[in-house]
């Protein structure tokens, strides 16, 4: 019976995973330099993802190709979520000799945005862009849009700056992040904070091949704040041109990792609690700041979670 369920849930990934014809950028470029101001316009690309969904790696690179185009411009952040190209693979060796793709990138706040913004049930690979027309229900992009959007973005107005501070030695440390605002505006904001990790060496299904030598980039670990961020401003829907705003999050990485641990061995479907072995030095601070009348979101800044 183990084995006949396992057969099916290939099945089901092999017919459900979205195939998205290119294009890719893969031809030499050569990245904006953004060195002479102080604040820039960054954009957040939400990347939802899963190592079962055999054209996803053609998302990544993608992105990874936008961000050579663009610098530190292009912030990638990617979510692994759902139920069938984010859970992991039985952990029974009997049904799974080779161990392949036990490991669970899911979390638990990364489902919460996937449940609220509809991007799995909708096909992988998707993503988001700065979150841009959630109104209109269009938010959910193929990977071959994220370019064109991406330069529409950049030419929009830097309304705020973002600064982030971190001091963590060990396993514990402090996130300050200040806002700066760059124009008045009107209205209620929130900012969200997030840890993401790179170079996490796994089992990714890429085209026909499961490759055991992937490398997982700006992989979605946790979010310190609420999922949906704290209020960037306290009394009041207007914020002046110069006005500042400071927050501040003290963190044990160690406490975090297990919270993920327990949440995939006892919530998430086909969780096995196989959720750690965090690496702080591959870590970076990603805070976002968006309009709650429509998730867009204005600003984006990410630093190493250790200083380099």
């Amino acid at each position: 019976m183990k084995r006949l369920l396992y057969i099916t849930f290939i099945i089901t990934l092999i017919t459900s995973c979205e195939v998205i014809e290119g294009p890719y950028m893969n031809d030499v470029i050569v990245p904006v330099d953004t060195t002479t101001n102080q604040f820039v316009k960054n954009i957040l690309i939400e990347d939802f993802t899963g190592h079962l969904c055999k054209n996803c790696p053609d998302a990544a690179r993608e992105l990874d190709a936008i961000h050579d185009f663009y610098g530190s411009r292009i912030i990638g952040l990617a979510l692994h979520v759902g139920t069938t190209f984010g859970r992991p693979y039985p952990t029974d060796i009997s049904v799974n000799p080779d161990q392949k793709f036990i490991y669970d990138f899911r979390t638990n706040k990364g489902e919460e945005l996937d449940n609220h913004f509809q991007v799995s049930q909708n096909g992988l690979p998707k993503g988001m862009v700065n979150r841009i027309d959630y109104s209109s229900e269009n938010h959910r992009k193929d990977y071959g849009q994220w370019l064109t959007i991406v330069g529409d973005e950049l030419n929009k107005e830097v309304q705020l700056g973002i600064t982030i501070n971190s001091t963590f030695i060990g396993n514990t440390g402090d996130i300050n992040i200040t806002t700066e605002a760059l124009t008045s505006l009107t209205g209620n904001y929130k900012i969200v904070v997030c840890l993401a990790e790179d170079q996490i060496t796994n089992w990714q299904k890429d085209g026909d091949i499961d490759d055991d030598t992937y490398i997982h980039k700006h992989v979605l670990r946790t979010i310190l704040t609420p999922v949906w961020g704290d209020n960037l401003s306290v009394g009041g829907s207007y914020i002046d041109d110069g006005d500042i705003f400071e927050h501040s999050y003290s963190i044990n990485l160690t406490d975090l990792e297990n919270e993920n641990i327990q949440h995939s061995q006892d919530v998430l479907v086909q969780g096995n609690g196989n959720a750690g072995d965090w690496e702080s030095t591959n870590m970076n601070v990603i805070a976002y700041i968006y309009d709650i009348s429509n998730y867009e979101i204005l600003q984006v800044k990410q630093t190493s979670l250790i200083a380099q």
